[in-house]
C-alpha cells in the first residue's frame, strides 16, 4: 500500500519517522508550494501537489501532514473529495489502552499515553509526550500539542487547538475551534471560537480565529 504524506515541513519528518519506526514505507512527500531546491528529505522524493494527484491510485493511503487545524482540515477534505482514503501512524512507544478508537488521519507521536475507552476522531494530533486519560472525547482535527495532559471525561470538540504544556481537569469541554495558550490550566467549560490562557484559563479573546 503507497502512503503519501501532505505537507514536507518538521511535522511531515516527524510523521515520516514514526512511520519508518513501524515498518511501513513512503511514496512520496506531496506540497502546494514545496521548498525551492529541494527534491528529497530523507530519501523520499517531494512532488507539487496539482501535478501528482492526478496521478495517483485510489488505492494509496494519505496522511495530512499539517499542523494548523483549519489548513489540515481543508486539505483532508479536498483529498476525501477525491476518493483518497487515510491511514494513522502511531509511534511504538506511545502506550495505547484498552478500549481506545483512533480514526483514520490521526497521528500519535513519542510517548504519547492514551487511557481506556477514549475516543479519538479523524486527523488528530496527539503531540510528543501528551497524556490523554480515560474515557476522553478527541474531536476531529484537534492539536493536542507537546506535553498536554488531559484527566479522564474531558471533550474536546473538532478543531480545538491545546498549546504546548496545557492540561485540562477531568470532565471539562472545550468546544470546537477553540485555542488555549502554552501551560493553560483550563478547569472549567470553554465556548467555541475563543482564545484563552493563563492559570486558571481565562477567555481572553472571542471570535477567535486560528
Amino acid at each position: 500500500m503507497n502512503i503519501y504524506l501532505y505537507g514536507c515541513g518538521g511535522h511531515a519528518k516527524v510523521i515520516l519517522d514514526i512511520l519508518l519506526k513501524q515498518q511501513r514505507s513512503v511514496t512520496a512527500f506531496v506540497d502546494d508550494n514545496p521548498p525551492a531546491g529541494i527534491e528529497q528529505i530523507h530519501g523520499v522524493p517531494i512532488y507539487l501537489a496539482s501535478q501528482l494527484l492526478p496521478t495517483v491510485s485510489l488505492h494509496s493511503q494519505w496522511i495530512v501532514c499539517i499542523g494548523n487545524n483549519r489548513i489540515r482540515q481543508k486539505i483532508a477534505q479536498k483529498l476525501n473529495d477525491r476518493g483518497f482514503s487515510f491511514t494513522t501512524a502511531v509511534h511504538p512507544s506511545a502506550k495505547i489502552a484498552l478500549g481506545v478508537d483512533i480514526a483514520p488521519g490521526t497521528v500519535v507521536m513519542a510517548n504519547a499515553v492514551i487511557n481506556t475507552d477514549t475516543k479519538i476522531g479523524h486527523h488528530v494530533i496527539i503531540n510528543t509526550g501528551a497524556t490523554i486519560d480515560h474515557d476522553c472525547i478527541i474531536g476531529d482535527y484537534c492539536h493536542i500539542a507537546p506535553g498536554c495532559s488531559l484527566c479522564g471525561q474531558v471533550q474536546l470538540d473538532k478543531g480545538v487547538f491545546l498549546g504546548v504544556g496545557s492540561s485540562v481537569c477531568p470532565s471539562v469541554e472545550i468546544e470546537e475551534h477553540t485555542t488555549c495558550g502554552a501551560g493553560s490550566v483550563v478547569v472549567k467549560s470553554l465556548p467555541s471560537n475563543c482564545l484563552a490562557y493563563g492559570c486558571p484559563a481565562k477567555i481572553i479573546q472571542n471570535n477567535y480565529s486560528q
